[in-house]
């Protein structure tokens, strides 16, 4: 038997939409983003940033996705946001847990 892996359809990448916070870093979506605004203001809050492999990997170089420090193109066209977040949709082990409650279609409470 096969074990079962996500479907992620990214709803803000399928809109080709993508969200700025206040403090210029350029997030995917907004379900991603809220908890990253917090955590940086507060690291109590958003703790999913410190701890899931991929958003620490973002965090760790938040300067190169902050429009204050690096172009629009630059981000968009980044490994961060075209290789790293998209493989990590293909495990549960990897997944962020926003990106399994909002945009895996295969996502059941109790995974």
């Amino acid at each position: 038997m096969t074990e079962k892996k996500p479907s992620v359809t990214c709803k803000w990448l399928k809109d080709e939409t993508i969200l700025v916070n206040p403090d210029g870093q350029v997030v995917p979506c907004c379900y991603l983003a809220n908890p990253l605004y917090r955590n940086l203001l507060d690291s109590n809050q958003g703790r999913m940033w410190d701890k899931t492999e991929v958003l620490k990997k973002y965090k760790n170089k938040k300067e190169l996705y902050n429009l204050n420090y690096t172009p629009m193109n630059k981000i968009l066209n980044s490994d961060w946001f075209n290789v790293d977040l998209p493989e990590s949709w293909e495990s549960y082990e990897t997944i962020p847990g926003q990106c399994l409650m909002f945009c895996d279609e295969n996502y059941v409470e109790d995974i």
